[in-house]
């Protein structure tokens, strides 16, 4: 049985044919055109699955579901994209364009929630029930898979685990509300963190790491500021670590997964700076001490969207 999953991002739209057991057999991939509509990037996504399909030698009438992983809110059940804060889908008749294109059945998912069951079926989480999946980019992007199905909550929105508040009456979220996770442990957390000790530090090696332009400050900034022996960059990493293992606490006391894959360019982070630290305090504030949730590097990078996206139809 062969599947497309498409993973649809800000920059880049990607597609993948994938086996049952979630190996990846064909991708492509083309940027993201930011004059189209969205029922334009609904019909460029159909006529991606074509070719994806091509380029592996199979037809659609080979295919047995296609599944599409959007960065914000869907309606499977309708085949709607609810909404995404970084691209033109609002209430998007997903479904019904992208099968006037490719004419096979069609699954939506939050984008966030197809890594985890990517994690689940092929990665870091496999063989492991419950497993969660934090995404650490822009914000923070959370799926869990329990009893083998992928956790949707009400109405498709279950964990939107980014907007925890962690902090009330904390940071301002674009979301509406003060004080969420992702403005505390996201790399755009990170990189506000580093900017505001650096504006404190003005002696700062981290200056020197940016060139002297404080809009130029990346998430592994802090990090190779550490590396150096900057003060700035190590009290702007712990302050970074603080709010992140926050929120890995409570996910650990309210679901105890079996395992946290941490995903997202942040994870990339040296072991010794970053899961090593957050492992320890993540885990001393857990309720059960016995039985630790393990705490891990995802491990299928941008192929988790892929893989779980192709997957979505069996997890649903």
């Amino acid at each position: 049985m062969y599947y497309i999953g498409l993973d649809v991002g800000g920059t880049n739209l990607a597609a993948g044919v994938v086996d049952r057991d979630g190996n990846i057999l064909q991708k492509l991939s083309r940027p993201v055109d930011k004059r189209m509509t969205a029922d334009e990037l609904c019909i460029e996504l159909g006529r991606l699955a074509v070719d994806v399909c091509a380029a592996a030698g199979l037809g659609i009438g080979d295919i047995s579901a296609v599944g599409a992983g959007f960065p914000g809110m869907v309606d499977n059940e309708k085949g709607v994209v609810i909404s995404t804060p970084n691209m033109p889908f609002r209430g998007t008749r997903f479904r019904e364009l992208f099968r006037a294109v490719c004419d096979a059945d069609v699954y939506l998912g939050n984008d966030a929630k197809c890594a985890a069951i990517g994690e689940y079926m092929a990665g870091a989480a496999k063989g492991c029930d419950p497993a969660v999946v934090v995404t650490l980019g822009t914000g923070i992007g959370g799926g869990m898979v329990t009893g083998g199905r992928l956790f949707t909550g009400y109405a498709g929105s279950g964990t939107e685990i980014g907007h925890m508040i962690i902090r009330p009456g904390g940071v301002p979220c674009g979301c509406g509300n003060r004080g969420c996770w992702e403005q505390y442990g996201s790399a755009t957390a990170l990189i506000r963190i580093t900017r505001e000790e650096m504006e404190r530090s003005p002696e700062s090696l981290l200056w020197e790491l940016c060139s002297g332009d404080i809009g130029k400050v990346q998430g592994r900034t802090a990090f190779d500021g550490v590396k150096r022996g900057d003060d700035a960059a190590r009290r702007a990493l712990d302050t970074y670590l603080e709010g992140l293992a926050l929120g890995l606490s409570n996910i650990i006391n309210i679901l105890h997964p079996e395992v946290i894959c941490l995903g997202g360019g942040i994870s990339n982070a040296d072991d010794s700076l970053l899961l090593e630290p957050l492992r320890e305090m993540a885990l001393s504030n857990s309720f059960d001490k016995v039985t630790p949730t393990r705490i891990v590097k995802a491990a299928l990078g941008n192929d988790a969207g892929i893989v779980g996206a192709a997957l979505l139809c069996n997890m649903l």
